[in-house]
């Protein structure tokens, strides 16, 4: 098939998406990982950096084969969202969307395709409606701050619990120019990033105007690598501290040991003397058992040493 914006040539009709080769590699091995696919990809073309597959495969793996929605906003010539149908199989929906009217023509059973803005909320609620959910939402889209903002902004609370968005190629944030952005730059998806890092620490905050949000109570974690980020999606509780274990001094860096024993610590103290515990350390160090048993026995009134009369 030829571009014209490539060649100069007239653009051959797509072919459609109901036809039965629609996908050259559909009898490749369906457990082979993306890079394998990339390197023998002779279907759609994608573009990728190669240090970004392992990274797809450590936070994509847990959804493969199962019934989720999976979001690619960036179509460009379809490679991806081909690599995406095979990689996660039959069970998930993989949607895509870009500002081309003609990635339409790529759609095919397992790919469904809407044009639109990215940045474009009206857009995005549409999708929303129509998909509810997002189990995977992957940003290859404009590469612009705002627009990788505003995404993520309106989408974030359409992510499944248990669910993740990556944004790639955040390189751009230090290109200046059309990219409109740079290192420390305040409307840089990078620094936007630093306020979702807060956002997560808001249960500990002392400061009377930094308080617990949404971010606060759906971010469980944030993964940082050369030009991704990684959020994942997690229903959050205030995180508990506690204590366990036996005190080793009367006192450390100038607090008694009975000051850093809280009820919860000592109730868990009380019950290392119960037979179960007991039982348990005698199965987990059976020498150091019967070391303490003998010594109880030669410390009792008119005690002997075992096997002694």
């Amino acid at each position: 098939m030829l571009d014209a914006n490539l060649c100069g040539e007239p653009r051959a009709a797509a072919r459609p998406a109901t036809h039965r080769y629609s996908d050259p590699m559909r009898f490749r091995q369906p457990t082979r990982g993306l890079r394998w696919q990339f390197d023998h990809n002779d279907g759609r073309m994608m573009d990728k950096w190669l240090h970004y597959f392992p990274i797809y495969e450590r936070h994509f793996e847990p959804y493969r084969g199962r019934t989720i929605n999976v979001l690619e906003i960036g179509v460009s010539h379809g490679g991806s969202l081909q690599m995406w149908r095979r990689y996660f199989g039959r069970r998930a929906t993989i949607i895509g969307i870009d500002i081309e009217p003609r990635v339409t023509e790529l759609a095919e059973p397992g790919i469904e395709l809407h044009v639109g803005d990215q940045s474009d909320p009206v857009f995005l609620q549409q999708l929303v409606e129509r998909y509810g959910t997002f189990d995977v939402v992957i940003d290859d889209g404009s590469h612009l701050p705002a627009h990788q903002i505003a995404s993520v902004t309106h989408l974030w609370p359409h992510v499944a619990d248990g669910g993740v968005y990556l944004v790639e190629d955040l390189h751009t944030n230090y290109w200046g120019g059309y990219y409109e952005s740079h290192r420390g730059h305040p409307g840089s998806f990078i620094t936007w990033l630093q306020g979702r890092i807060d956002d997560m620490h808001a249960f500990h905050s002392h400061e009377p105007d930094f308080v617990v949000n949404e971010w606060t109570t759906t971010l469980h974690g944030l993964h940082a690598y050369d030009s991704i980020v990684v959020l994942d999606k997690q229903r959050r509780e205030p995180p508990v501290s506690r204590k366990s274990g036996r005190p080793m001094f009367e006192d450390i860096y100038g607090f008694e040991a009975d000051e850093l024993i809280d009820e919860h610590h000592r109730a868990q103290l009380q019950s290392l003397s119960s037979p179960s515990a007991r039982l348990r350390r005698a199965a987990r160090d059976p020498r150091s058992a019967w070391r303490r048993i003998t010594g109880r026995v030669r410390r009792a009134p008119g005690g002997a040493s075992p096997g002694k009369r």
